[in-house]
C-alpha cells in the first residue's frame, strides 16, 4: 500500500543518520558518511558509452547538432538550444533550431528539421536511437534505452562508491583560488535570520565551488572595530546593564545593544562616550580596546557555534582591528594617495575629509563622492575593506599573522602579533573574490571596485564579485508570534537589531527542533532535519527575492521543503535495506516505464545543475534542481509496483539500481546544499 507523506512524516526522525562529516571538513570528493554502507547501484552487462561522453547526454546532443547545422551552411554564431521535450512521444530531447532558422534561410522549418534529421541520422551518434521531426519544426532525439539508462546508473555507481562526479565537457573550474567571504556578523549581539541567510549563502556557494572543482578560501570578516561594539561597550560599562541569570552572553549584548540604543535619543552624552571608545579602539594598547577585544571574541564564539549548527563553517577568521593594527589601510592609504586615487577635501560639507571623487551620480541621484577618511581622522568601513580586499588579492604588500582559533587547528584566525613558529600562511593570493553581502551595500562595493581600477588593477576589479542578496522581513503572523507590532496595511516589518524586531538563529532552529520533536523517536535526527528544513527555506528563493519569514511556512514538512528532500532520500535508503543486492549485473529492460524515464533524466541532470548553480553562484538553482530530483522519485514510487513485491528479478534488480542511484545523487546534492541526508527520518 502506498503511504501518504503526512503518514510516512508520522516516522520521521525514527532512526539516527549516520556520522556525519566534521563541519569544516573541506574535501567534497563524496564521502559515505551521509549514505550509509548501502550497496552500489550494480554493474552494467550491455557496455554503456564512456562515462565521459555519456555523463552530460545534452551537451553530447548540442555538439551533434552544431555539426549538422554546419553541413547545411548555417552560420556558427547560431546558439543551438536542446530541450526536454515537451511531451513523452516527441522523444527524450528537442531543438527548435529550424524554428529560429526560418527566416534566416528563407526556408519552412518542417523542410529545415526534415534536412536536419536527415543530417543526424546519418551521423550515428552513440546513444540515439532514432530521430524524428514534429511541428511546426522540431527535431527530436529517441535515446537508446539501454546504452543510456546503462551509463546513466554506472556513473552514479561511481559517484557512490569513489565520490567521482564527471562534470559537462564545457564545464571548466575557475583558474587559480577563488575566496568566499561571508557572514560577517557585527559582534555585537546574537545571530539573527539574516545573517543566517548570509551565511547559508555563502557556505553553500562555497560547497558548489569546491564541489566543482575549484579551489576556495572561506573568509569570515570580524568588524571588532566599529559603531556597534562600541554601543555595547557603552550599555556594558556607562550603563551597568547586568546580566540575567543563565542568560547566552551573545542574547545579552543584544539587550544591552537594544537598551542603548534607545538612550542616544535621551543622553547625547552617550554619544560621546560611543565617539570616545572608537578612538581608543583605533589607537589600540589600552585597556578599552582589551576590553572591547574580548566582548568580541566572547560573541564570535557565540556566532561560530549558531553557524556549527547548521554545518556552516570557516578557513579565516579576519578581524579589522589587525587590519588597522598592522598598518594595512595605512598602507591601502598611501597607495591611494599617490595614484591620485583619493583627495583631501579642502572646502564644502567634506572639508577636512579624505574622499575618492565619484564617477557622477549614485542610485538616488546624489554625488558619488565617498568619503574614506573623515575628518576626525577616522577611517570609514569602506576604507577598511578597500584595504582588505588588496589584501585578498595579495597585492598590499603586506600579510597577517596567523593562529589556531581557540586552540582549533582547523579553524584559523588573523594576529597582529608575530608567530615565530607558525607554518608558512597560505590565505590570501586570491584570482577571484565573491562577496557575500546583503543589497543594501551595493554602492560601496562599487567603491571598492573602483579603487582597484583607479590603482590600475582592472584584472582584480572585473574579478571582484559582489554576490548581493535581498534581506529577509517578516510576515504579519510571524511578527504577531513574535509579539512585534505592524502597521495597519503593511504585508512585512523589516528586521531592525536596534529596535529588538528579529528572528535569531538559534530560536528559530530551537522551534523548528520543538515541531519535529513532536513526531520524532529520536531528538538528534530531528536536529538534523530541523537544520536542513531551515537551511533550504533560505536557499530556495532567488538572491534578489525579499524573503518573507513566516514560521508555519519555513517549517513546513510538505511540498518544496528540505524536510521532503530529506525524507525522499531517506525512503529511498529504506527501499535499498529491504530489497537486497544479489550482487548479479543490472540489465535495462526494453521498455521504460514513464517515470523511470523522467527518474534517469533528473538522475544525469545532476552534473549540469552543479554546474549552472557554479556558473550562475545562486543556490536556488541547486534547490528547483534537488525538489524536481525527489519529486521524480515521489512519482516513481507512486506510479510503479513495489520493488519489494516485484517477482521479475531482473526488474526488481533494475528498478533497486535505480533507486540507489537517486539515493547516491540526492546525497551529494543535499552534502553540497549542507543539508543531512539521514538513511532514516
Amino acid at each position: 500500500a502506498i503511504e501518504n507523506r503526512e503518514q510516512l512524516f508520522g516516522k520521521l526522525l525514527g532512526g539516527r543518520e549516520k556520522a556525519r562529516p566534521q563541519a569544516r571538513c573541506r574535501d567534497h570528493a563524496w564521502s559515505r558518511a551521509h549514505g550509509g554502507a548501502l550497496s552500489p547501484v550494480g554493474t552494467q552487462a550491455c557496455s554503456p558509452l564512456p562515462l565521459r561522453d555519456m555523463a552530460d547526454t545534452r551537451t553530447l546532443l548540442v555538439n551533434a547538432v552544431r555539426r549538422a547545422l554546419d553541413a547545411i551552411g548555417v552560420d556558427p554564431s547560431f546558439e543551438v538550444v536542446v530541450e526536454r521535450s515537451a511531451r513523452p512521444e516527441f522523444g527524450d530531447w528537442s531543438s527548435p533550431a529550424p524554428l529560429g532558422l526560418a527566416r534566416v534561410l528563407r526556408r519552412a522549418p518542417a523542410a529545415i528539421a526534415a534536412e536536419l534529421a536527415e543530417h543526424l541520422e546519418a551521423a550515428q551518434l552513440p546513444g540515439v536511437r532514432t530521430w524524428t521531426v514534429t511541428p511546426p519544426g522540431y527535431v527530436n532525439a529517441h535515446l537508446e534505452d539501454r546504452a543510456w539508462a546503462g551509463a546513466v546508473l554506472a556513473a552514479a555507481t561511481v559517484l557512490e562508491t569513489t565520490g567521482r562526479l564527471d562534470l559537462p565537457t564545457d564545464a571548466a573550474a575557475a583558474a587559480g583560488k577563488t575566496l568566499v567571504e561571508h557572514t560577517a556578523t557585527n559582534p555585537n549581539k546574537a545571530a539573527h535570520i539574516g545573517h543566517l541567510r548570509n551565511a547559508c549563502i555563502g557556505d553553500t556557494v562555497a560547497r558548489v565551488l569546491r564541489r566543482t572543482g575549484h579551489t576556495v578560501e572561506v573568509n569570515n570578516y570580524i568588524d571588532d572595530t566599529g559603531v556597534q561594539v562600541a554601543d555595547v561597550v557603552v550599555g556594558i560599562r556607562k550603563l551597568g546593564i547586568e546580566p540575567m541569570a543563565d542568560e547566552p552572553f551573545d542574547q545579552y549584548c543584544s539587550r544591552v545593544y537594544i537598551a542603548v540604543s534607545a538612550r542616544y535619543d535621551t543622553d547625547p552624552d552617550l554619544l560621546e562616550q560611543r565617539r570616545a571608545v572608537l578612538r581608543e579602539v583605533e589607537e589600540g594598547g589600552n585597556e578599552t580596546a582589551v576590553f572591547v577585544k574580548d566582548v568580541a571574541r566572547r560573541i564570535v564564539n557565540a556566532h561560530l557555534a549558531t553557524m556549527q549548527r547548521f554545518d556552516i563553517a570557516y578557513d579565516l577568521l579576519t578581524w579589522e582591528s589587525d587590519i588597522i593594527g598592522l598598518g594595512f589601510w595605512r598602507q591601502a592609504f598611501e597607495l591611494l594617495r599617490e595614484s591620485g586615487a583619493i583627495v583631501l577635501a579642502e572646502t564644502g560639507k567634506l572639508a577636512g575629509c579624505w574622499v575618492m571623487p565619484g564617477e557622477g551620480t549614485d542610485d538616488e541621484g546624489d554625488d558619488d563622492t565617498k568619503v574614506l577618511v573623515k575628518s576626525d581622522g577616522i577611517a570609514t568601513y569602506t576604507a577598511k575593506d578597500i584595504a582588505y580586499q588588496l589584501w585578498k588579492f595579495g597585492l598590499l604588500g603586506r600579510d597577517f599573522s596567523y593562529v589556531a582559533w581557540e586552540g582549533d587547528p582547523t579553524l584559523m584566525t588573523t594576529s597582529s602579533v608575530p608567530q615565530p613558529d607558525a607554518s608558512p600562511a597560505h590565505f590570501g593570493h586570491a584570482q577571484r573574490v565573491i562577496n557575500v553581502i546583503d543589497a543594501r551595500q551595493a554602492y560601496p562595493q562599487r567603491v571598492v571596485q573602483r579603487a582597484l581600477r583607479r590603482l590600475h588593477h582592472e584584472g582584480e576589479a572585473d574579478n571582484s564579485i559582489h554576490l548581493s542578496y535581498e534581506v529577509v522581513a517578516l510576515t504579519p503572523a510571524a511578527a504577531a508570534e513574535l509579539g512585534v507590532e505592524i502597521e495597519e496595511g503593511r504585508d512585512s516589518v523589516a528586521l531592525s537589531g536596534r529596535r529588538g524586531i528579529e528572528v535569531r538563529a538559534d530560536d528559530l532552529l530551537d522551534r523548528a527542533i520543538a515541531r519535529l520533536t513532536a513526531n520524532a523517536r529520536d531528538a538528534a535526527g530531528a536536529t538534523l532535519v530541523a537544520a536542513g528544513a531551515v537551511r533550504y527555506y533560505l536557499l530556495k528563493f532567488s538572491l534578489n527575492q525579499i524573503i518573507a519569514f513566516d514560521f508555519d511556512e519555513a517549517l513546513r514538512v510538505t511540498g518544496d521543503t528540505g524536510v521532503y528532500l530529506q525524507y525522499a532520500h531517506a525512503r529511498a535508503a529504506g527501499i535499498l535495506r529491504k530489497v537486497s543486492d544479489d550482487g548479479a549485473d543490472i540489465q535495462v529492460p526494453h521498455g521504460l516505464h514513464p517515470a523511470e524515464r523522467e527518474l534517469l533524466h533528473g538522475i544525469e541532470a545532476y552534473s549540469r545543475a552543479l554546474t549552472e548553480t557554479a556558473l550562475a553562484l545562486s543556490p536556488s538553482l541547486l534547490t528547483t534542481y534537488a525538489f524536481g530530483l525527489a519529486s521524480a522519485f515521489s512519482d516513481f514510487y507512486e506510479h510503479t509496483p513495489a520493488i519489494v513485491r516485484e517477482e521479475d528479478a531482473s526488474v526488481r534488480r533494475f528498478r533497486r539500481g535505480l533507486v540507489a542511484a537517486t539515493r547516491a545523487t540526492l546525497a551529494d546534492a543535499l552534502h553540497t546544499l549542507g543539508m543531512a541526508a539521514p538513511d532514516q527520518v
